[in-house]
């Protein structure tokens, strides 16, 4: 009886607790919409808008986390865009100024140069390469010239060949020289001349009147050799190659420009030469010629720039790096160069002249340069720390007074270095930002003004509708309100089960499409 009388008293003790627990949790959650709910805390004041630094588009009325990222909300404050004709003026007291070392320059004019680095490689000027062939057709005697990279000098011998054909020529020379016929003694002389005999060496046969057993070939200009295939003992007919010889004073360098940089490669523009053989020596070329064909492959045009090579450190074959520096003119275009207007030889672009005339080299004529002569000019140019660019847009922010900043989407032209070429937009002596302004736009940003990534501004979002689901709460912080009614700090959650209707597998998994931590509202 006693034992009875125990459970009825501990089922009776069981229940109070129970219904105790619904009670204080109703008074807890708000769901006992009687007279002993919870009175909510005062909202904060209206006017104060919470955000959130890495997302602008979050617009809270109470400080909280990000339901994004989860990062602290934070005010805006008054030291945040300010009103102004276009509604994006920031302003930034001095104590913000100076956590942001935001400064300012103003604006001025320069000499700017667009510098184009590409590579290339060294060849031979093909207008200086001498090809010696057989004229007739011998036994190669004697070779004076008996390896490559010999240097020669203009009338030094080379190689004597002995001819039958030759000396029967010579023999016919002299019987006309005899016969006293005028016509006889011309044919033979101008047969003479043809196969590569000298205007002295005719004279000489004439003076002597024996004729040589042996045509010795002389070098036609002064260089190096390049090749030889000629052998003692050797047998040669017409044609034949014999050597290539080359003046190395005066090279190529076989540039690859890519397609979007041809606009700043002018004939006449110097070239900067460094070798990696030799990274102190600095070395000066001219363009000579831009190729008119694209290489499909690379997308790349060749570019032959003119060297001079009088000490022999450019050989043919070596890589170089070259530096193109193209003046920029105001506009944006390229400057003059300094040849316009004066007179350059189409077959031979070494050769510049001030007056009009026929080239020395090949007697053709003379054509003008186009384009007008002038200085280079300084150009209004504005710090590119002071651009933010997107790379279809960009922005400056000029400093209208201490501590206010408008931003400014000029015209610029292309980089030089480290300044832009001013077109519209901006004038002499504003004060632009050139450190600081990526913070300055982030206030833009935040306020949903125009800003770099927002011309035309955005608007943030609406009530508790983030697009995204909330980040877990973290300890220490207030957890934004998730509860229906507009009510805070409530629970949702169905009581637990008796202790003895509790078993594995009776609750539900969790929803797939909450983060942990959401509160579960199918429990009422």
């Amino acid at each position: 009886m006693s034992t009875l009388r125990s459970r009825w008293i501990g089922a009776a003790l069981t229940a109070a607790g129970v219904a105790l627990g619904f009670g204080a949790r109703g008074l807890l959650s708000g769901h006992d919409h009687g007279e002993q709910q919870v009175a909510a805390p005062a909202p904060p004041d209206a006017t104060t808008v919470w955000t959130c630094s890495m997302h602008p588009q979050i617009r809270m009325e109470r400080p909280g986390r990000c339901p994004i990222c989860g990062m602290d909300l934070v005010p805006i404050t008054p030291e945040g865009p300010a009103d102004g004709p276009d509604g994006a003026v920031v302003a930034l007291g001095a104590h913000a100024r100076a956590m942001a070392r935001v400064e300012a320059v103003p604006l001025e004019e320069r000499l700017l140069w667009r510098e184009l680095r590409t590579v290339g490689k060294v060849a031979l000027d093909e207008t200086a390469v001498a090809y010696i062939t057989a004229r007739v057709e011998g036994r190669v005697d004697q070779v004076f010239a008996d390896f490559p990279g010999t240097v020669v000098e203009r009338g030094d011998h080379l190689v004597q060949i002995y001819s039958p054909d030759l000396y029967a020529t010579q023999q016919e020379y002299l019987a006309s020289l005899r016969s006293g016929i005028p016509a006889a003694i011309d044919a033979a002389r101008r047969r003479l001349l043809l196969w590569g005999i000298t205007e002295a060496q005719v004279d000489e046969i004439a003076r002597t009147g024996a004729p040589q057993v042996h045509l010795t070939v002389f070098a036609p200009m002064a260089g190096t050799i390049l090749e030889k295939g000629v052998r003692p003992g050797q047998y040669v007919r017409v044609g034949d190659p014999l050597y290539t010889i080359a003046d190395l004073s005066r090279v190529w360098i076989v540039l690859e420009v890519y397609e979007d940089d041809l606009a700043w490669v002018r004939f006449g523009q110097p070239v900067e030469l460094r070798l990696e053989g030799f990274p102190a020596r600095r070395l000066e070329g001219a363009v000579g010629f831009v190729e008119p064909v694209l290489t499909e492959e690379t997308r790349t045009v060749r570019v032959r720039v003119m060297a001079p090579n009088d000490e022999g450190l450019l050989r043919p074959g070596m890589f170089v790096q070259a530096t193109i520096r193209a003046p920029i003119a105001g506009g944006g275009e390229p400057g003059p160069t300094g040849l316009e207007g004066r007179w350059v030889c189409p077959m031979h672009p070494m050769v510049i002249q001030a007056a009009p005339g026929p080239c020395p080299l090949c007697g053709m004529d003379l054509v003008q340069v186009p384009g007008a002569a002038g200085p280079h000019e300084p150009v209004l140019a504005v710090p590119t720390e002071a651009v933010l660019t997107t790379g279809r847009r960009q922005l400056v922010f000029v400093e209208e007074a201490p501590g206010r900043y408008r931003p400014v989407e000029p015209s610029l032209g292309p980089r030089a270095g480290d300044f832009h070429p001013v077109l519209a937009g901006l004038r002499a002596g504003q004060r632009v930002v050139v450190r600081g302004n990526f913070l300055i736009d982030s206030q833009l940003q935040i306020s949903g003004r125009p800003s770099l990534l927002h011309p035309e501004g955005h608007a943030g979002a609406a009530g508790h509708d983030h697009g995204g689901p909330p980040a877990p709460p973290r300890a220490g912080s207030p957890a934004p309100a998730t509860g229906h009614d507009g009510h805070e700090g409530h629970e949702d959650r169905a009581p637990p089960p008796a202790h003895d209707e509790c078993h594995e597998g009776d609750m539900p998994p969790p929803p797939l499409d909450r983060p942990a931590g959401q509160h579960h509202h199918g429990g009422h």
